[in-house]
């Protein structure tokens, strides 16, 4: 299989469309001539560039046509609703979700920012003028 203009090497897609596929790190190990802790590192490397891609993708769509709130560090968690709904006021945007639901998208998406109820990184939440937010 030829990767033309991908982050992923020939050797990282292979092994990772592989393991998607519920194959053993020893059958791939074996197939490809190598050790499953290689494989294994290589399978890391790709899910990781694969997670970058990713995360550029959604901040350029952010970037595009949404306005940028910062929330910093300190921030109570239940804070972070109100934050958000008074930055869609001032643009005129209506949220399309409710506190609770944006809570439940805070801790899915950004729970690895959180410790308690508090926000020990920062969280950048865009708004979009149909309403939807991300959050990086």
């Amino acid at each position: 299989m030829k990767v033309v203009d991908s982050l992923l090497t020939e050797r990282q897609l292979e092994v990772y469309l592989r393991r998607l596929r519920g194959e053993k790190l020893e059958e791939i190990a074996r197939d490809l001539g190598t050790t499953k802790s290689n494989i294994s590192a290589i399978e890391k490397k790709a899910k990781r560039k694969i997670e970058l891609a990713y995360n550029t993708v959604r901040l350029v769509e952010q970037l595009v046509d949404a306005q940028i709130v910062s929330i910093p560090p300190g921030i109570d968690l239940y804070e972070i609703p109100g934050i958000i709904y008074r930055k869609g006021d001032e643009m005129g945007i209506k949220i399309r979700y409710s506190g609770p639901e944006l809570i439940k998208l805070l801790v899915e998406r950004c729970g690895h920012k959180l410790r308690n109820r508090e926000v020990t990184r920062q969280i950048t939440v865009g708004i979009k003028e149909n309403g939807e937010i991300s959050l990086f």
